[in-house]
């Protein structure tokens, strides 16, 4: 594609970089520690003093670890060193029968009736950042990334705590940014260095999300006493039973699994969705190909939960946003016996990495990998390509439980918006993907807010 251009991302080097600078960078952004060869090989090792990782880019690799042998590969230490402290052992950080059982007890949250329920909340909480934008001087700008973390934690906000969605979710924004900042690995994590050894570090990471803890009990004590509202996520957290042994969870159970929801249900939607505007600021003609779906569609009202299986080329732009730039950044897992994996030797207790940010850039399995091609997820291209080359929501027994929903999340939000706004970047703003535990903008997305006129379509919701 001749012209397309130049994507924001980290500088690539050749070779391999010192020691010394890469437990800066690495501390910095994660995704920043690879150079050239790591787009063009299909497995190869890292060392860091004497501790040895596996990275895994084949496809067929990374489905032995996330679903053929997926029994065999745990949680890795140093994600748990890094998750623990803030998220509990929740369905991100358990393992094993708990992982299983809280597998089970969760699911009825997140099906296809309670989207059903979710999708009119979901449009009513963008509607609100419509309205405000009205309101704003022609011309003005936005930091999408803070906008958009700020629409999803709103709209999960409102789905967990009902009634009290706007107190807790300013309580959760402050959690979650100090924690995305301050939680960084050092040399004693990459090591693998007993935990006993770094307590004091997580005791820190820990106390960020006190007062959020405190809330909760509240609102724990609050549902257990049936003073909160039945139908909220919460509630059902609460009331719901593993089918299998009759048993629901304690309430730190409970817990972890909302902190857990919160992190990684509304934080990783933000940031795909503001590297959507960003990508659809660059490409004029694929934005104005949605903007013919969404008017061909929806004529100017509201989505509804039915309209989103036509919304096919919105639905590609967001999937290829995530293949460009995937929240979830990277897996790491832990074997528990010895194994083989794209043909190389897993010794017991060695860490495996599955970083998306190379798998789907992979210049072994994408065409043009850097360039922004929605058209590429069309049924027809798709489906000859591996299922894991492109896992945005990870894979096997352990997909993100909430993907449908970010799915249903993502397309209303942008079809709301794009409706009624074009963003476009502010010119020299710079921007640059930083891997911390989720891919954000480094100086976030400051973009102007374009009004679109009833000449592009648009008429209004309703």
């Amino acid at each position: 594609m001749t012209g397309a251009p130049v994507l924001a991302a980290p500088p690539r080097f050749q070779g391999r970089l010192p020691l010394l600078q890469f437990l800066r960078t690495v501390r910095d952004s994660s995704v920043a520690t690879y150079g050239e060869h790591a787009f063009e090989r299909e497995v190869f090792e890292r060392r860091i003093l004497w501790r040895r990782y596996l990275v895994v880019n084949a496809p067929a690799g990374v489905q032995r670890v996330l679903l053929d042998n997926a029994d065999n590969y745990v949680k890795s230490r140093i994600a748990k060193r890094l998750l623990e402290p803030g998220l509990g052992r929740g369905l991100l950080t358990s393992d094993g029968e708990d992982w299983r059982r809280q597998r089970r007890i969760m699911a009825p949250a997140f099906d296809h009736r309670s989207l059903l329920a979710y999708a009119p909340m979901m449009a009513e909480a963008t509607a609100a950042v419509l309205e405000r934008w009205d309101r704003l001087p022609r011309g003005a700008t936005v930091d999408a990334a803070a906008e958009m973390m700020r629409l999803t934690l709103a709209i999960i906000a409102r789905a967990m705590f009902s009634t009290d969605a706007e107190s807790v979710s300013a309580v959760v924004e402050q959690a979650v940014g100090r924690y995305q900042v301050e939680v960084r690995p050092n040399l004693l994590d990459l090591l693998g260095v007993p935990d006993r050894w770094q307590r004091r570090r997580s005791r820190g990471w820990h106390e960020i999300f006190g007062e959020f803890d405190r809330v909760i009990e509240r609102l724990i004590r609050r549902e257990s006493a049936g003073e909160a509202q039945p139908k909220d996520l919460l509630a059902r957290l609460i009331a719901a039973r593993d089918s299998e042994t009759g048993l629901g969870m304690s309430p730190q159970e409970v817990r972890d699994q909302v902190v857990t929801i919160f992190m990684a249900g509304h934080e990783t939607t933000a940031q795909a969705l503001a590297w959507t505007w960003y990508l659809l600021s660059q490409h004029p003609r694929e934005e104005a190909k949605m903007h013919a779906e969404l008017a061909r569609v929806l004529g100017g009202r509201t989505p509804r939960h039915e309209d989103l299986t036509s919304l096919r080329y919105t639905r590609m732009v967001f999937e290829e946003a995530m293949r460009l730039y995937p929240p979830a950044h990277t897996i790491s897992r832990q074997a528990l016996a010895e194994d083989e994996v794209a043909g190389r030797r897993v010794r017991k207790g060695a860490t495996v990495f599955i970083v998306p940010w190379l798998l789907h850039r992979h210049r072994l399995l994408w065409e043009r990998p850097d360039v922004f091609e929605p058209e590429r997820f069309a049924p027809e291209r798709a489906a000859g390509r591996h299922r894991f080359a492109y896992i945005p929501f990870g894979g096997g027994p352990r997909i993100c439980i909430g993907a449908a929903f970010a799915m249903t999340e993502a397309l209303i939000i942008l079809a709301m918006i794009a409706q009624r706004y074009r963003l476009r970047l502010v010119p020299g703003h710079p921007v640059e993907p930083v891997g911390l535990i989720t891919l954000r903008p480094r100086h976030g997305l400051r973009m102007i807010l374009e009004r679109r006129s009833h000449g592009d379509g648009v008429s209004g919701f309703g």
